[in-house]
């Protein structure tokens, strides 16, 4: 399997999409798949090419970047594009993996916000299966994964919560979600559920064990998609 991160952009800009397309032809571990400037094509393309990372323009006709995040059932690593500073908050609460303003005409910059995606792609790991394993202390210990309740970002590590203990790992979240499967959902930037764990749902929170978890406003649509109700 290639090293290569599949890569696409969209932004209405044409000038700014010439630019931002060279830096990606330019560096060695993206590979430019698709470069649009209508959103809606764009879209069609990331759908039908289900690439590693996007390079997204927030402000476009038809479409606006945060809303083609939102239709995607599967949303790459994202990195946002604007010209305005004043997205940072809504940007981070849909977990992109990084913010730049325009005019993009910093190589430097855009290649330590390329490079965050190269170290969290996970392309040669397969999915978890039935157990992991994780470090605690000096031994290595296995953890069925029906018995994770949720997993919980914590600076440059994830807490993993069960109900006898919670472990910490050197990881990210968005890597750890990126090998889980279905059983698991994504409710906030911050954590990841076991969705036969969740207790009880209000209009902004969730129970899992006796913890009270945040759900995030983006996200609340697609865990009421994965639950059954009456």
């Amino acid at each position: 399997m290639s090293n290569q991160l599949k890569t696409i952009v969209v932004d209405d800009d044409k000038f700014q999409l010439e630019i931002i397309s060279t830096f990606v032809k330019n560096t060695q571990f993206l590979s430019l798949e698709g470069a649009f400037n209508d959103p809606m094509v764009g879209l069609d393309a990331i759908i039908g090419a289900d690439p590693d990372l996007l390079l997204l323009d927030v402000e476009m006709p038809k479409l606006s970047g945060f809303d083609l995040i939102k239709s995607l059932k599967h949303v790459p690593q994202t990195i946002i594009i604007t010209g305005k500073k004043d997205y940072a908050v809504e940007a981070f609460e849909l977990d992109v993996l990084d913010y730049l303003v325009k005019p993009i005409d910093d190589y430097v910059r855009f290649l330590k916000a390329v490079t965050k995606a190269k170290e969290n792609h996970t392309s040669t790991d397969g999915k978890v299966g039935e157990s992991i394993y994780v470090r605690d202390e000096s031994l290595l210990v296995n953890i069925k994964t029906k018995d994770i309740l949720y997993f919980e970002a914590f600076g440059d590590y994830v807490k993993i919560g069960t109900q006898e203990k919670i472990y910490v790992i050197h990881s990210t979240l968005s890597k750890i979600e990126s090998r889980l499967n279905d059983e698991f959902i994504r409710v906030h930037r911050s954590f990841i559920v076991r969705l036969d764990k969740i207790k009880n749902i209000d209009q902004g929170n969730l129970q899992i064990g006796e913890k009270i978890l945040p759900i995030s406003q983006s996200m609340r649509p697609k865990l009421m998609s994965k639950i059954s109700t009456f």
